[in-house]
């Protein structure tokens, strides 16, 4: 059973792939909120509402730039003390950036497209996962 706690930030410049995954998780039961640029994201984080005791999980894309790539977003939440999960989203093609946002603190990643049972699955295996930072 979901707590109310269980909010999922999706964090995409692509607004249909925003409105498609917070659809299907808001079916799923979650909380959602949404993001389209790195700044906007940033600056939920600067304004404690991604808490350090934070219990969400963001889907980051990983074309969210704003010149940013995905790995400096996720190490800078990371030494903001947040400990929001992190799932990164991205196509095949980009696995050198996935391993290097996997090394600097994002807990999984998905191949995007994907199937959204997939995305529904790799979100409550995060959220379950036990703090270990």
């Amino acid at each position: 059973m979901l707590s109310q706690e269980s909010e999922v930030i999706c964090a995409s410049a692509d607004e249909w792939r925003r409105l498609r995954l917070s659809n299907v998780l808001e079916h799923a039961g979650y909380h959602v909120r949404t993001c389209a640029t790195a700044r906007e994201l940033l600056q939920l984080a600067a304004n404690r509402r991604l808490r350090p005791d934070d219990s969400g999980v963001l889907l980051l894309d990983i074309q969210l730039s704003d010149q940013m790539s995905a790995s400096t977003i996720v190490s800078a939440l990371r030494r903001s003390g947040s400990s929001v999960r992190t799932v990164v989203l991205a196509e095949q093609h980009r696995e050198t950036e996935i391993i290097e946002c996997l090394r600097v603190g994002a807990d999984d990643f998905v191949h995007f497209p994907a199937d959204p049972s997939e995305v529904i699955d790799i979100v409550g295996r995060v959220f379950s996962l036990p703090d270990i930072r």
